[in-house]
């Protein structure tokens, strides 16, 4: 990937939000069709960028370790395989041919549940786009579109509902990527579908690992935290916001902004604080940009609650669930930057048809997201469900894994050999040691 690629850490205040009915409003997925032009892995320490090319029929998994490195995943795919269905979806976000007033500056927040104090050393990333790509060095790469970028935040609390929505969500860091690829070359039958792996932790003094759902202020060696979520209760309904469902589990979303061509000074090379003076990119590029839909892996858990809307249920998605997500706008006619929620939406549900030929099939609205920890979520639990994630037991299934990654050389069996207890890029008798007291210990 040859455009600059920028990453920030934010630290934010609670969102400013207007509260809004429980029940989701219905909406249609975007039609058209997908390809998957490219993987990118980014390393925040380095800056280094290689980017893969995908093939048809190729298939990009994120990152070269193994499934149990997953600690939360709602991968990309058609949710209905099963019944003869090959179509994927995905939700334009800006879309120049809607007519709401969402279809630029949208923000997208989705959500689910996970392991308290849960150390995230990398992300996976994707955006689809519309947006016609130059390749002025031919290497059949793209360059990357002046001008067109997105904000990712990652948050603490939130599950969704409103008012809680805007009164106890925190962020716990923002990564913003300038210069995003587009389609390349040019095709008028497809969308381009980008994926990327931000590679947080680093060897080189740089990390921006974060941990979700804190409740000890222990950040685990994390960058960044929200410290001692269980004690906080900001909308006073004598539940703590780190848990709305009341499940045992740390609710926790994420949320994506685009920002499209020639509307926002995005590197401030002029050097003052007026973000419409130095627009970067041309207006005319304008094109729809979006995020593809996922389904989430048993023993991942998402949404589960009691109330007028059942949001979701844990497990497999196939002909039994539904999801709902949040939209907000930063346009505000007070100037304050703040965001305003819009609404909470879904797209009607997952169902699935039997017989391929007698129509299309309702997608679930799980938008694919990916985090992985720097070994495991909780250490010793690597493995138990049929697919090879953890189940939430520590027995002779999970050491019976990590000493076949440990013979197999895997780089997430390296827990441990620097003087402050982190891992030392070797694996020998230090990490099993290590591996065996964690497992002594138990997970929180």
């Amino acid at each position: 990937m040859k455009s600059e690629f920028i990453t920030s850490l934010l630290l934010m205040s609670t969102v400013g939000a207007a509260a809004n009915a429980q029940d989701p409003t219905q909406l249609d997925p975007t039609a058209a069709n997908l390809r998957h032009a490219g993987h990118i892995y980014f390393n925040i320490a380095t800056g280094e960028k290689i980017t893969t090319l995908i093939d048809p029929g190729d298939r990009q998994d994120a990152v070269s370790l193994q499934p149990s490195s997953y600690i939360w995943i709602a991968d990309t795919g058609a949710q209905c395989a099963d019944e003869g269905f090959s179509t994927e979806f995905f939700f334009g976000l800006d879309d120049p041919t809607r007519s709401t007033s969402l279809s630029l500056n949208a923000v997208c927040f989705d959500w689910g549940d996970i392991t308290p104090n849960t150390v995230v050393d990398i992300v996976q990333i994707h955006w689809v786009s519309d947006h016609a790509d130059t390749d002025t060095d031919s290497d059949s790469i793209a360059d990357g579109i002046e001008g067109f970028a997105a904000n990712w935040i990652y948050w603490d609390a939130m599950n969704g509902r409103s008012p809680q929505l805007d009164c106890t969500s925190l962020p716990i860091i923002q990564f913003r990527l300038e210069g995003l690829p587009g389609e390349y070359p040019e095709d008028t039958a497809t969308l381009a579908f980008w994926t990327a792996d931000l590679d947080l932790g680093a060897s080189f003094g740089t990390s921006l690992t974060f941990e979700i759902g804190d409740t000890d202020s222990n950040k685990q060696g994390a960058s960044v935290h929200n410290p001692r979520l269980d004690l906080q209760d900001n909308d006073s309904d004598s539940i703590p916001d780190i848990d709305h469902d009341n499940d045992g589990l740390a609710d926790w979303g994420w949320s994506i902004q685009f920002i499209q061509p020639g509307t926002v000074d995005i590197d401030n090379a002029d050097s003052d604080d007026d973000t419409q003076t130095g627009i970067d990119g041309d207006p005319a590029a304008f094109a729809t940009a979006g995020i593809v839909f996922g389904s989430p892996t048993p023993g991942h858990a998402e949404m589960d609650t009691a109330g007028n809307w059942e949001w979701v249920s844990d497990g497999p998605t196939a002909g039994v669930t539904e999801d709902a997500f949040a939209l907000a706008s930063t346009t505000n006619p007070d100037g304050s930057g703040l965001m305003t929620i819009a609404g909470t939406f879904f797209f009607g549900g997952l169902e699935c048809v039997a017989d391929p030929t007698s129509g299309q099939y309702t997608p679930a609205a799980h938008f694919q997201t990916i985090l992985y920890s720097p070994g495991f979520g909780c250490t010793p639990d690597i493995a138990g469900n049929p697919d090879g994630s953890p189940d939430g037991t520590l027995n002779f299934i999970d050491i019976s894994e990590y000493l076949s990654l440990f013979s197999q050389g895997e780089p997430c069996t390296d827990l441990a050999g620097n003087p402050d207890g982190s891992p030392d890029g070797q694996l020998n008798f230090i990490d099993l040691s290590a591996f065996l007291a964690a497992f002594a210990a138990g997970c929180p």
